[in-house]
């Protein structure tokens, strides 16, 4: 599992921009489906068997980012954000700018704090006060550096071990959950048919999962993501009480009930097959945020969804933390929970 996370972690896809993404997840499935096509959005969909009811699994692939949004005559670069970066974690941050020419390493500067008031210099900078530098000496070598305006950047951070079962890297939002629907795939043999969207764009409005549920039309849906864990310092347990190791998290209600209100036929199916099989869950209910399922269970005619979520650390930056037996849980869950299905729809 680690092999294929580090994989699938370090192969970059900001929102709008999964092509290299999806190629990976493309290979990883390829020879463990019935199908796949890559639809109108970009969303990659892989079904497996068939019959009379129909199970989607919606994991998105793409991941938080920036873009180029102007080049200074000095070759200093300024961006734009694509999706939940906070500036917190983009100040002393190596980056990769994605280009059609091939990759360009640079860095995000900002004004040494040398040079800053004693008020500024404890001050978190604004995002206008920060640029990106590759070493270009005007905007031409820029350009011959084969960047453009529009081009995506990504962290420029490797998959990493820390202690015993814990790793680290970005993009764990949601390369996680890509890998738990890859080996759901690889396991799934039941007598109905199972979709598999490698969603785009859920980071800037769940959009990719929106059109693909319609076109699916699913009797049942899941989400499959990664959720706040909330065992570290600064993270009052009324925020999130979710800890590591504890289980897979089953949502009950998102953003005050704007975002997916869980039916009560899922929530029975989703914590039922747990206590039945064994799993340990940790139900939560977030006062922000949302996941694609906020998006599936209003298509069509209305679809039964849950959401459910591996606990991560440090979400939405360069240096997010897993406990990889949590993955490996979920999993588990997954494969009992697709076996329940149709005692339920």
């Amino acid at each position: 599992m680690k092999s294929l996370l580090k994989e699938l972690v370090e192969t970059p896809g900001v929102s709008g921009d999964e092509h290299r993404i999806r190629e990976k997840i493309r290979e990883k499935v390829e020879d463990h489906v019935d199908s796949l096509e890559t639809d109108n959005m970009g969303n990659l969909i892989a079904r497996k068997g068939s019959g009379e009811k129909t199970l989607m699994i919606a994991t998105h692939m793409d991941q938080i980012g920036l873009t180029v949004k102007n080049i200074d005559e000095n070759g200093y670069i300024r961006f734009s954000k694509v999706g939940g970066v906070t500036t917190q974690s983009l100040t002393n941050q190596r980056i990769k700018i994605h280009t059609e020419e091939g990759d360009v390493t640079g860095v995000v500067g900002m004004k040494p704090p040398h040079l800053m008031d004693d008020e500024k210099r404890d001050e978190l900078p604004d995002e206008e006060q920060l640029f990106i530098d590759v070493g270009a000496e005007d905007d031409e070598e820029v350009e011959e550096a084969g960047i453009k305006i529009g081009d995506y950047i990504t962290f420029d951070r490797d998959f990493s071990e820390l202690r015993d079962d814990y790793v680290t890297s970005m993009a764990m939002d949601n390369r996680v959950g890509c890998a738990a629907a890859i080996e759901t795939l690889k396991r799934f043999d039941e007598g109905y048919e199972l979709a598999v969207v490698f969603s785009t764009q859920e980071e800037v409005g769940l959009k990719g999962a929106k059109t693909s549920a319609f076109k699916i039309d699913p009797d049942v849906a899941l989400a499959v993501d990664v959720s706040i864990a909330g065992d570290l310092p600064g993270v009052e347990s009324h925020e999130s009480s979710l800890e590591m190791g504890e289980g897979v998290e089953i949502t009950m209600v998102q953003s005050e009930g704007r975002g997916l209100v869980t039916p009560r036929s899922v929530k029975e199916w989703l914590r039922e097959t747990a206590e039945e099989k064994d799993h340990d869950y940790q139900p939560a209910v977030w006062e922000g945020g949302a996941t694609d399922a906020a998006k599936i269970y209003l298509a069509k005619e209305g679809i039964p969804t849950g959401s459910i979520g591996v606990p991560l650390r440090n979400m939405h930056s360069a240096t997010e933390v897993l406990k990889i037996s949590d993955l490996e849980d979920t999993v588990d869950y997954l494969e009992d929970v697709s076996k329940t299905m149709e005692d339920y729809f």
